[in-house]
């Protein structure tokens, strides 16, 4: 009996192998885009004449379109403050599905809809792929209190036959780099983490109303209060401040005061490169402020290295660094010697690659290039 799901999705792995749209695939072989949809969601089989011509496309044979495959799927998933990434992969790299949601930090948006949040991103990779061994997630904040294993009992129950890992968004990074002993991100929020053998240490990372800098949301929050002291001293405008009013549509700063409120950490976070651009002009104000979050962010390195003795070689990640890394850099270098490696991979890669070790197997040499070339996400 054809099983039109087995041959959906075979097609769409060989399309996505091949770096193909559904639409460019549609007009290699002269049908629609709609019927290139329907056969990899399994709705309805291709006739015989394009199955015959989508194995010619391939170089594969009609019987390895009908047959079931025997790679294994896993699903990573890395969780930060302003998005949360699931990437679905085979054992031997390929990505089969991403599916983007937003931030899922417990310590911002509490646990329950956290829960909800990462419950509904494998629920939409298990509609098409049900058969998914393990998932590996690596959440931002996910340590504080019990966050962790109150996830996990609930995915197990879920989830009951699906082998499942909670760790924190640091995994990630420490997968993509094994030779760095610590990890620095630099998001919406901050945090440095230390590797000591089996155990893993925090510096900072206490959350947006007890960190002090080094975050997205402790830039755009330096911008607003220099902003605001201007408007109150009836100063001139500086280039920042006049960049962040075209930014928020307004005469002041502080006719959008409200709306700041309102929305809250991620709003402010989200202003961080109007700092980074006004710095570039030159303004004064951004350059004092990039320059103390740097300081701050360097502070935690050093302290890594001397409370811990670790080596002096960190990877460095989150939206600061993927942006305005080459700044950041810059200003880091001048009050630490800590090296920081910038990866040329997503963090979300780390959790593909420790959700795929996660049976104790061997990733395949072609494991990272296969990612790359299938990942539809930024990668440097």
């Amino acid at each position: 009996m054809l099983d039109i799901k087995t041959l959906g999705a075979n097609i769409r792995d060989l399309r996505v192998k091949h770096k193909l749209t559904q639409s460019e695939f549609a007009k290699m072989l002269d049908v629609s885009f709609q019927a290139v949809s329907n056969w990899e969601r399994g709705v309805a089989p291709p006739e015989l004449e394009n199955l015959t011509n989508i194995s010619s496309c391939f170089g594969v044979l009609v019987d390895e379109l009908l047959c079931p495959k025997n790679e294994s799927l896993y699903l990573g998933i890395d969780g930060g403050g302003t998005k949360t990434e699931f990437v679905l992969v085979s054992d031997d790299g390929h990505v089969q599905k991403r599916v983007v949601k937003e931030g899922c930090n417990p310590n911002d948006i509490g646990f329950a809809r956290m829960a909800a949040l990462i419950n509904g991103g494998i629920d939409d990779i298990l509609k098409e792929f049900p058969s998914v061994k393990g998932v590996f997630c690596g959440i931002s904040g996910i340590t504080t209190g019990n966050n962790a294993k109150s996830l996990y009992a609930e995915l197990k129950k879920r989830y009951p036959k699906i082998n499942i890992q909670i760790k924190t968004d640091s995994f990630n990074l420490f997968a993509l780099d094994d030779t760095a002993d610590m990890a620095l991100i630099s998001g919406t929020g901050s945090v440095v983490f230390v590797k000591c053998g089996d155990d893993y240490k925090r510096l900072g990372g206490w959350g947006y109303l007890l960190d002090s800098a080094g975050s997205a949301y402790d830039i755009g929050r330096a911008a607003l209060q220099q902003a605001l002291y201007e408007e109150d001293m009836l100063k001139e405008a500086s280039l920042m401040n006049t960049m962040l009013r075209e930014k928020l549509d307004a005469d002041s700063v502080w006719e959008r005061i409200n709306i700041i409120y309102t929305e809250g950490k991620p709003y402010i976070a989200c202003l961080a490169p109007v700092v980074f651009e006004a710095y570039q002009r030159g303004d004064e104000n951004a350059v004092r402020i990039i320059d103390e979050n740097a300081k701050a962010l360097a502070n935690l390195l050093n302290a890594g290295v001397e409370l811990y003795g670790v080596k002096p070689v960190a990877i460095a990640s989150g939206g600061i660094f993927e942006h305005h890394g080459d700044v950041m850099l810059k200003h880091i270098e001048k009050y630490s010697s800590v090296r920081l490696i910038i990866s040329g991979l997503a963090p979300i890669y780390g959790a593909c690659k420790s959700a795929c070790s996660m049976d104790g197997g061997t990733l395949s040499e072609e494991f990272c290039e296969n990612f790359k070339k299938s990942y539809g996400g930024i990668i440097k």
